[in-house]
Formats: structure tokens, C-alpha cells, sequence
């Protein structure tokens, strides 16, 4: 009851304590209810079977890579056996290959795939008009794409446009082709779809599902291990490697907002409480005095943190379930979650959020609360603001824990590589935030000394009191100055770590390339065979082999792409030999890749291997990938193609220097009989290219300055968004914590400026004072903020200076910092001014009485 009574009495002071924990609440419930909803889900193309089979997938489920396919005989064969399970009526391979509408020469988005018309049926298309496709110029599409039957329409491929006409149309949306023409088009199968019975339908529909789950059951006997079987809502497994990526990068997007969320409130509420807490030592120390023991003073002020945190649940709340439906709308549309994303609502996400947000204001006034209860009956008796120990012996060691936490997570910045630099990166920023809050009553006082030393002989009282002021009341300029540095230290971080990664991978693809110009794609995933031609540069030609099931990054090359290649070992002159069929040549199209990757195994002198594995195709491999795999020139292994077909790769070179499109280079006539769909990602040139000779063909030419500064592709973009995702988190909170703590501060500090006003010191000068003193501070806490950001941001730079071999410049976001100190000034000042205007009427009316 006391700590409800309490709250009632100061409840203007806590006000901002309570919107920061309703914000944080109603992140996490938004962030909460999106997570739980991120499920694969089976795309409409396979709507119509209820059991669905794909090839085993690689173990690691982040590798976003397709299983290895089937070999074209081993589907076919694996589809005779399945359309004899009983309930099955047909077992359709899939066959898939690039292929995107173009419309007066620009690619239509949309669908980029096309397939053979058998797999119509999987998504129940039937044709709405004409005839379905028989030769090999012919194209039945979705009647979305607003093409009538007997239109000829512009295909780009991988090979380039290609002209067809329209056969037939379908509801929706799609392109299908016939499927002997699909088949020369794909390398090998990568899903086959059955179509049960209408008995098993119908049972289906019921609810049961039981003939559909019979028909799996036998479809997992026939199929062993050579695949897996996915029926009901684990047929999202299927669902494109593209959206299962945009999945996965729409969950560390959510994640990462949790976390940062979390954090900042915490820190937030911690710094809120600590101020309270030691603007309310007169009122605790009468409660000392009139026999309150410590327990009861930490119940009383834990008490007033558990209902503040309930009430801002139950505010926050609220919001965050109105705010979850355009939120995942607005993921949708930016790129972050697939377009089958919807939200599911969980009862048990609005509870965790809840709860979160009690622990979250526990966690933040706990240090506040023990503070309360060592405070002793005579403090019920000072006047004055003086802290006669701005930090306790508990604190100055916490604060330098942080700081040596800091500087481990610096120096692992330093050496660590890929993600794992910039999670370091972010650990040593959380780190110094923390020490930099820990330990602002100290360094404050003397950076303030420092910054208002120019104006220390200047006439009038201003300067003096304000160094004063900050000297004498430490805390209560520390928990003034803590937000601004949360502020500063997030927002300049996270715009400098983009520039700064943004700057190394432009220097990357500058220093691999040795380029001036470059041509990339243009409303397409990638650039056809045509557009390569187009270009006349460099350019290498990516895919995918398969060690067992797990995929290996590989890439094609032509001669023209030598020159920048450092040989260490071997030569790169046997790597576009034609290929040698080893003896015998595969008769079982079923068989498995041999051993693993990292035990190569020499092919016997005079023969082929002991078992069947394929052609032998020559390849170069970098020096970090044969090391850490043990390939070595002149071994081979025995891995998967890109069409699922057995192959033995043999070690020509091994290559250093400059960064490589792939750990694994093969001839890029290789890679294009393997995998006719491939496209290549960018073109690097010596020459501008002219936009006249790329007309038609999903392409555009850069500058490489043009596309080194900035990013081309679509994970930049979702980069940026990410960016200011998190930007516009840490800088909300860290205002809201400004103006919250500056009208606590200004509030608490009534009598003083009553003081001053009866003393003689005009309105004027009261606010002008309270002016210069927060503007003093915000300038201090913004570079305490500053110094944190530089310090993670150098070793993130050193990182990657270390990875590319050169130096990468630092970036500071200027524009970001300038902008964020000006806010935070701006609030500062005005939420420090409005209680005085108020205090300074007061005192007015009673000096005329």
C-alpha cells in the first residue's frame, strides 16, 4: 500500500520511467509474436499434394543452399516405385530452371522460375485457356502476367532472352513449359510431389488425414535414405532457399531488436532509479527515523518497480498486439520475411512480454534498491546536494570488470572473422556503455573542468556555477549524462559498423577485380550467359558441389580471370583440359559420393578409382580452404556435381592472394554442362560499358567507385534497413531516457533555483544557467558516447584490415553523430527548462508577497 500510495504522490517524475518500460514491452511483444510466427511455409505451387519428397538436406540448417539433387535417371526412377504406393495417382519430378518475363525489354518481377507442366497439377493449376505445351518454343503462364494465348513473349534465361509463344493460360501466376524442354534445361531434380486419390483427398479434407499420412508412411519405405518425405505443415521444408534465407534474416532482425531493447531498458531503468533513489534520501532517511529497517525501505522501492513494471506491460502490451499486424506487413514489403509471412497470435507471447517487462525494471532498480537500504537516519537531516562519495568502492569495481570485458571483446574483434567481428564488436560497445555509466561520476567532473576551461575567466557567474554544480552533484550529472552516451555510443556505433563493413567489401571487390567498371544485375537474380557476353569483362560463373550432403561453394572461370590469380602450387594451365571420363563411367545413377572432402584419396596409377565416381574434373582450391579441408595438388575426391551426378575433383593449384569468388574454381563450361540455370552474380570490366549494348538483358553498368561505395545487391539493402531499424531503437529509448532524466533532475533541484531567484538572479539567467550546465553535459556524455563508438569501431576495422590484407578506414558517421547530439541537446534543454519556467513563477508570486 505504501509503495502504491507512493507512486501516486510522484508519479509526474516517473512518467518517463513507465513510457520506457510500455516501449520496451511493446517491442518485445512485437518481436515475440513475429518469432513465433516465422515457420517455413510449402509454397501454393505444391498445393495440391499433400506429401511432398526432396533430397536428404545438409546438416547445418543455416547453409541455405538446395539439397543436392537427384540425378535425372535416379528421379525417375524413384517416381516409378513411388506412383505404386497405394493412394497415389501420380509422382511428379519437379523440374526447375531460371527463366523471368521480359516486357518492353525489362524483366517483370515476379516469378523467376519456370517448370515443367506435369508439376502444374502439383499447385491444382489447370489450363483456364488454350492448350497446355508440346515444342520447344512454347509457354503456358499465369493469367497475371496478362499475356494472351497465342502472344509471343520474351523469356531471359540463363542463356539470354529467348522468344515463345503462349500455348495456354492458368489461374495465377507461373510459367510452365514442356517437359522434355524443362528437362535440357535442368541439371538434376530437386523435389518430386505426389497426387493422392480422391478417396485419399476426401479423407483428407475431413480432418483426419489419415490416407495422406498412410500414403507418407509407405512413401518413407520406398524412399529409405536416399530422401525425406514431408507431409502436413512440414511441407514448409520445401519452400525456396530464398525465403527460407529471408526467413532466417527476418529472425536476427527480430532478435537483435529484442536484445538491444532489453538491454537499453535496462540500462535505462537503471540509470532512472539510481537518480531517484538518490534524489529521495531526505524521504528514506525519515523512514529510517521513524524505525523503518533496510528489508522494509528494498520492499518499499522493489514494490514500486514490480507495479510500475506491470503497469507498463499493461500499457505497452496492448500496443504491441495492434502494432504486430502492420509490422509484419511491413517485413513483408522491405524484404525481411517472405511474402507467405503472417502473424500468429500466441497467448503466451503478450504473458512472457509481460513478465519481461517486471523483470527488466527489477533487474534495472536492484542496484537502486540495496542503495535505499543502506541509507541512514541522518541522511533525513542534509540540505545540501553535495555527494561526499560519488561512487562506492562496489561500483568503481563493476565499472572496471566492464571496462576489462570491454577490452577482451576488443581485442577478439581484432581477430576474430565473418559474423563473429562484428558480435564482438557490439559486446565491447555493451561493455563500455555499462563501464562509461558505472563510472561517470568520476570522469565527469574533470571532462567538464576540461571542456569549460577556454570560458573559466569570462565575466559572470554562469561558467562558475555550472562547474560547481557538475563537481559537487556528480550523480546527479552522471545519470544526466548516461542516456545521452547510450545514445550517441548505439547510433554512431551501428551507422559506423555498416560504413565500415560497407567500405571493406567495396575495397574487396575493387582489389579481387582490379576493375573500373562493373555490370550487375537489373531487376533479376542474376546475369544470363548473353549479358556476360554483353559485358566483355570478368567474371566467374557460381554453383554448388555436394561432399555427401553437404554443400561446397564452387565457381567457374575462364583463362581471362588468370590474371588475377596468385598460384601457389601446381598450375592453373590443366584447368580447362577437357574433361576425362574415369574408367568405368557411372552405370547406377543412384550411387553415393565417396568419402568426405577432408580425406582425399589419389586415384589408382593406370585405372579408375576402386569405385565408380564419375569425371574427373580438374580444379584450383584456395590456400585457406586446402588447408583446412587437407586437399593438396594432384589429390582427388569424390563429391556431387550441381546435378546431383558423382564426380571426382582433381587438385591442379592452389591459390593465394586476392579474395576469391569460391574456395573451389572449376572451367566454367564445366559448371554450365553441370548446371545449365546457373547465373553470374556481377561482371568486373577495364572499360565502361555502354547501357546500349546491355538493352534487354536484366543487366546495368556502374562505375567501380559507384559500386564499391555503395551496396548493389539485396542484402545491402536489407543491411541499411536493419541499420536504421536499430538506430531508430537505441536513439528512441535513449531520448525518451534524456527528457525524462532532465525533468527529474530540474524538478528535484526546485529550492535551488529559488534559491538562486530570491538571491537576486533573474528568470533569465536561471534558465540561461540550467542552459549552459545540460548542454555542458550532453556535450560531455556525447563524447564519453563517441569515444565508446571509436574505440569498437577501430577494432572492427583492424579486423578486417587483418581479413583483406589491407588497411580499412574507420568510418564515422558524422552526419548520424551531429544529428543525434542536436536532438539529444535540443530535448535536453527543453525538458531541463519547463519545471524552472514553473519554479521561477512560484518564486516570483512569493517575493511580492
Amino acid at each position: 500500500m505504501i509503495a502504491l500510495a507512493s507512486l501516486r504522490e510522484r508519479w509526474r517524475s516517473l512518467l518517463g520511467t513507465l513510457l520506457t518500460l510500455a516501449v520496451a514491452v511493446a517491442v518485445l511483444t512485437v518481436c515475440g509474436l513475429l518469432l513465433v510466427s516465422t515457420r517455413p511455409v510449402a509454397p501454393d505451387r505444391y498445393a495440391a499434394s499433400l506429401v511432398l519428397i526432396r533430397p536428404v538436406p545438409p546438416t547445418a540448417p543455416e547453409a541455405f543452399t538446395e539439397p543436392r539433387p537427384w540425378p535425372k535417371e535416379q528421379a525417375e526412377a524413384l517416381a516409378v516405385r513411388l506412383a505404386a504406393v497405394p493412394g497415389v495417382s501420380a509422382a511428379v519430378p519437379v523440374r526447375r530452371f531460371y527463366a523471368q518475363v521480359l516486357r518492353d525489354g525489362s524483366p517483370v518481377a515476379g516469378e523467376r522460375d519456370a517448370f515443367n507442366w506435369s508439376a502444374a497439377a502439383l499447385g491444382g493449376h489447370v489450363l483456364a485457356t488454350g492448350r497446355a505445351p508440346a515444342g520447344s518454343g512454347e509457354v503456358v503462364l499465369g493469367a497475371s502476367l496478362g499475356v494472351p494465348v497465342g502472344a509471343r513473349v520474351d523469356l531471359l534465361t540463363a542463356a539470354g532472352p529467348e522468344q515463345f509463344t503462349v500455348t495456354g493460360t492458368v489461374r495465377g501466376a507461373g510459367i510452365w513449359v514442356a517437359d522434355g524442354v524443362a528437362g535440357t534445361r535442368t541439371g538434376g531434380v530437386p523435389l518430386i510431389g505426389l497426387l493422392t486419390s480422391a478417396d485419399a483427398d476426401a479423407d483428407a479434407d475431413a480432418g483426419g488425414g489419415a490416407s495422406a499420412a498412410g500414403v507418407a508412411a509407405a512413401a518413407t519405405a520406398v524412399v529409405g535414405a536416399d530422401g525425406v518425405v514431408l507431409a502436413g505443415d512440414a511441407r514448409g521444408a520445401a519452400e525456396p532457399v530464398d525465403d527460407a534465407r529471408t526467413r532466417w534474416i527476418g529472425m536476427q532482425v527480430l532478435s537483435a531488436l529484442s536484445a538491444l531493447g532489453l538491454f537499453v531498458s535496462v540500462f535505462i531503468v537503471a540509470s532512472t532509479f539510481a537518480f531517484a533513489t538518490r534524489q529521495r534520501e531526505r524521504e528514506l532517511g525519515l523512514l529510517r527515523l521513524l524505525g523503518a529497517v533496510p528489508r522494509q525501505v528494498r520492499r518499499w522501492v522493489l514494490g514500486e518497480v514490480v507495479l510500475l513494471g506491470l503497469l507498463g506491460g499493461a500499457c505497452g502490451v496492448p500496443v504491441g498486439l495492434l502494432a504486430a499486424g502492420p509490422v509484419a506487413r511491413w517485413l513483408v514489403r522491405t524484404g525481411f520475411e517472405p511474402a507467405s509471412f503472417t502473424v500468429l497470435y500466441q497467448p503466451v507471447v503478450p504473458v512472457a512480454a509481460m513478465a519481461a517487462g517486471v523483470l527488466v525494471a527489477l533487474a534495472g532498480a536492484w542496484a537502486a534498491a540495496r542503495r535505499a537500504g543502506r541509507v541512514g537516519p541522518l541522511a533525513a537531516l542534509r540540505t545540501a546536494a553535495v555527494d561526499a562519495r560519488p561512487v562506492t568502492l562496489v561500483r568503481m569495481l563493476a565499472g572496471g570488470a566492464a571496462l576489462a570485458a570491454a577490452v577482451a571483446a576488443g581485442v577478439a574483434a581484432t581477430r576474430a572473422s565473418g559474423a563473429d567481428l562484428g558480435t564482438y564488436a557490439l559486446y565491447a560497445a555493451m561493455a563500455l556503455v555499462t563501464a562509461g555509466g558505472l563510472l561517470a561520476p568520476v570522469l565527469l567532473p574533470p571532462a567538464v573542468r576540461l571542456l569549460t576551461a577556454p570560458f573559466a575567466g569570462s565575466r559572470g557567474a554562469t561558467v562558475l556555477l555550472v562547474r560547481q554544480h557538475v563537481a559537487t552533484a556528480a550523480r546527479r550529472s552522471a545519470a544526466a549524462a548516461a542516456p545521452v552516451l547510450l545514445c550517441v555510443a548505439f547510433t554512431v556505433l551501428i551507422g559506423g559498423m555498416v560504413q565500415t563493413t560497407t567500405a571493406y567489401y567495396g575495397l574487396n571487390r575493387i582489389t579481387a577485380a582490379n576493375a573500373t567498371a562493373v555490370v550487375v544485375p537489373d531487376g533479376t537474380p542474376g546475369l544470363s550467359d548473353a549479358a556476360v557476353t554483353a559485358s566483355g569483362g570478368r567474371s566467374a560463373l557460381p554453383t554448388t558441389l555436394y561432399d555427401g550432403v553437404e554443400p561446397l561453394p564452387a565457381a567457374g572461370i575462364t583463362p581471362a580471370e588468370h590474371v588475377l590469380l596468385t598460384v601457389v602450387d601446381g598450375s592453373l594451365t590443366a584447368l580447362h583440359r577437357p574433361r576425362a571420363a574415369s574408367a568405368p563411367e557411372v552405370a547406377d545413377p543412384t550411387e553415393q559420393a565417396g568419402p568426405a572432402v577432408g580425406r582425399p584419396r589419389a586415384l589408382p596409377a593406370g585405372s579408375g578409382p576402386a569405385r565408380s565416381v564419375g569425371p574427373v574434373v580438374p580444379v584450383a582450391v584456395a590456400e585457406g580452404f586446402a588447408a583446412s579441408a587437407g586437399w593438396a595438388t594432384g589429390s582427388t575426391h569424390p563429391v556431387s556435381g550441381p546435378d546431383g551426378r558423382p564426380i571426382t575433383l582433381e587438385v591442379v593449384a592452389v591459390l593465394a592472394g586476392r579474395p576469391l569468388p569460391a574456395g573451389i574454381l572449376l572451367d566454367r563450361a564445366a559448371v554450365r554442362a553441370m548446371d545449365p540455370s546457373a547465373l553470374t552474380v556481377v561482371v568486373y570490366s577495364g572499360q565502361p560499358v555502354p547501357e546500349s549494348a546491355l538493352a534487354g538483358l536484366g543487366a546495368r553498368p556502374l562505375s567501380a567507385a559507384v559500386y564499391a561505395a555503395s551496396g548493389q545487391d539485396e542484402d545491402d539493402r536489407l543491411v541499411w534497413v536493419f541499420t536504421a531499424l536499430l538506430i531508430a531503437v537505441s536513439a528512441g529509448f535513449g531520448l525518451l531516457a534524456v527528457v525524462n532524466t532532465m525533468l527529474m533532475s530540474t524538478t528535484g533541484r526546485a529550492g535551488d533555483l529559488r534559491v538562486l531567484t530570491l538571491s537576486g538572479a533573474t528568470r533569465g539567467q536561471v534558465l540561461g544557467m540550467l542552459a549552459a550546465e545540460t548542454a555542458v553535459v550532453v556535450v560531455t556524455g556525447a563524447a564519453l558516447g563517441l569515444a565508446v563508438a571509436v574505440a569498437a569501431l577501430a577494432a572492427l576495422a583492424r579486423g578486417l584490415s587483418g581479413q583483406l590484407g589491407v588497411a580499412v578506414p574507420m568510418v564515422i558517421p558524422w552526419g548520424t553523430l551531429a544529428a543525434t547530439v542536436g536532438v539529444c541537446l535540443v530535448l535536453a534543454v527543453a525538458a531541463a527548462g519547463l519545471p524552472a519556467l514553473g519554479s521561477g513563477r512560484a518564486a516570483g508570486g512569493s517575493a511580492s508577497v
